[in-house]
């Protein structure tokens, strides 16, 4: 099995094109995504042909780094745009691909200005409002407030007073055993102007991220709601920055880059 390793704004894929899901595609997940024994990675996606829908290229799973199976990733969306593009899956620079909450529409802005490095757009769908929650549900006094979205996958935005110090880690893992058994991705934010955030990030299967493309969609989305930020707005992230668009569906646009390519065994 070949897989090939992007990265987009930081998050990490391990990416096979396959004509059919191996039987234990959690277990490869965990054992390639492993960043000592494996090769390392966020999450492994797996494309298989999609022949009973022709107006979808192919079909999307992804499995974070822990074998937990994923709805939706907006920068794993990209980078997987960029495989079926390289490995000549796909030659045109619009079209759709079938996710487990639905067809995602992806558009290759910019490809090899910069070696290996594409722009590219993903649609991540609607965004809803769960519920807002006030600073005293928290425990944590530098909470200011939050929001739970869902945007094909669950999110909390959270907006406190020290971004860069605030610790997310006990946090996020508190906050995960609430929303137990399917947990929720959370997100500290920081609105500099209406078209600039800051974000960083706790993912569900996988920990601490240097980006996550859904969730700053689900930032945009909550500031927007709260009045913060207009209709496009840059979201910074450890690992880069993205430009997310607000209409009747939300679109991420940005890097993706390949990194290398790894055979290895089907299981």
């Amino acid at each position: 099995m070949e897989l090939t390793r992007h990265q987009g704004l930081g998050n990490v894929f391990l990416i096979a094109l396959l004509e059919d899901l191996p039987d234990d595609p959690s277990g490869i997940a965990r054992k390639y995504c492993d960043p000592i024994n494996g090769i390392g990675a966020d999450g492994l996606i797996i494309g298989t042909p999609l022949l009973e829908n022709p107006h979808n290229v192919s079909r999307f799973h992804l499995f974070n780094k822990d074998g937990g199976r994923a709805e939706l990733s907006g920068n794993g969306l990209r980078c997987f745009a960029q495989a079926l593009f390289m490995n000549s899956v796909i030659s045109d620079l619009e079209f759709n691909v079938e996710t487990d909450v639905g067809s995602r529409f992806i558009k290759i802005e910019e490809t090899g200005v910069i070696e290996n490095e594409f722009t590219i757009a993903a649609e991540i769908g609607e965004a809803s409002l769960i519920e807002l929650l006030k600073s005293d549900r928290f425990e944590e006094s530098q909470v200011i407030r939050a929001a739970k979205v869902d945007i094909g996958n669950p999110h909390l935005i959270v907006e406190v007073e020290n971004f860069d110090d605030f610790e997310i880690e006990g946090f996020a893992v508190r906050e995960n055993e609430k929303a137990s058994p399917i947990g929720i991705n959370v997100h500290l934010i920081k609105v500099d102007d209406p078209s600039n955030i800051r974000m960083r990030h706790w993912e569900r299967g996988v920990g601490t991220t240097e980006a996550c493309g859904t969730g700053a969609c689900a930032g945009v989305f909550v500031t927007s709601e709260w009045g913060q930020t207009g209709s496009v707005v840059n979201v910074h992230m450890p690992g880069g920055s993205g430009r997310v668009s607000i209409d009747q569906s939300i679109t991420l646009s940005g890097p993706a880059v390949f990194m290398d390519r790894h055979t290895v065994d089907n299981g």
